[in-house]
């Protein structure tokens, strides 16, 4: 992600859902788990821009002759069940994160940590939201409904602030995860982690001057989880993404963004 200014990128990001799956043993799988298959795997294709055909070249390692009907096959849940699994292991070495979005039982989520589930358990979701810039003007994109679905989507390369009404000043640190692995967002002033949120001005970056910056992903596609800790104490914000480095007071906000190409 970059700010329209140019500030030092130094960071990366991610998100994981409620962990409701159960390891499927693809060679016995059923019709039904090979059709959601399919959909996971249609989905992923969508995003990143792909072709389901060109997912199951590479999870197979070779160059497939398909029938005409091969992909209808796949729909049905009768592919063989020797590349389902290898589509499986593919799509969860890849595209996890989108794939879980679709199908999260057929996708086991392989690692968790302590400020993983702190931000599931304790974060709160929808008020932190995305407002996208549509010619100059900005627009909100929408207010989180179901858990179970990203709470907004963008195309690589869109322009896009935050926005979070609070009762008073109150000082923020960020941070995202992206293929599993929580990075320290600079949005502060020079690539500070740490700025101030006035009540009176909900969107954020800002720079210098008080005017809005924009923000855009260019090249890291799938799910990215955005968390910001906010306190009107600046000692009880975390440095880093730890439990133990957070502030009794302190509440934290998140929301989670697919990226498409």
């Amino acid at each position: 992600m970059r700010a329209q200014h140019h500030a030092e990128r130094g960071y990366k990001r991610v998100l994981n859902r409620a962990d409701f799956s159960v390891k499927i043993d693809w060679l016995t799988a059923t019709e039904d788990q090979r059709k959601r298959l399919y959909i996971a795997t249609r989905a992923v294709a969508d995003t990143a821009d792909t072709t389901v055909e060109a997912i199951i070249d590479a999870a197979l390692g070779r160059k497939m002759l398909m029938g005409a009907d091969y992909i209808s096959t796949f729909r049905r849940g009768k592919i063989r069940r020797s590349y389902a699994k290898l589509i499986h292991g593919w799509i969860t070495e890849h595209h996890l994160q989108t794939a879980r979005a679709i199908a999260a039982d057929l996708f086991s989520k392989p690692h968790t940590d302590e400020w993983d589930d702190y931000v599931e358990e304790s974060g709160i979701r929808g008020q932190l939201q995305l407002k996208r810039f549509t010619k100059d003007r900005l627009n909100l994109i929408k207010k989180v409904k179901d858990r179970d679905v990203p709470d907004a989507a963008l195309k690589l390369g869109e322009e896009f602030c935050f926005f979070l009404r609070i009762d008073a000043h109150a000082y923020v640190i960020g941070f995202e995860r992206y293929k599993e692995q929580w990075h320290t967002i600079p949005l502060g002033a020079e690539g500070s982690p740490v700025f101030q949120l006035p009540s009176n001005a909900p969107h954020f970056p800002v720079d210098a001057n008080g005017e809005i910056e924009r923000l855009s992903e260019e090249s890291d596609l799938d799910l990215h989880r955005f968390a910001f800790v906010i306190s009107q104490d600046a000692n009880d914000l975390p440095h880093k993404p730890d439990i133990e480095d957070i502030g009794q007071d302190a509440k934290l906000h998140y929301i989670d963004v697919l990226f498409s190409a």
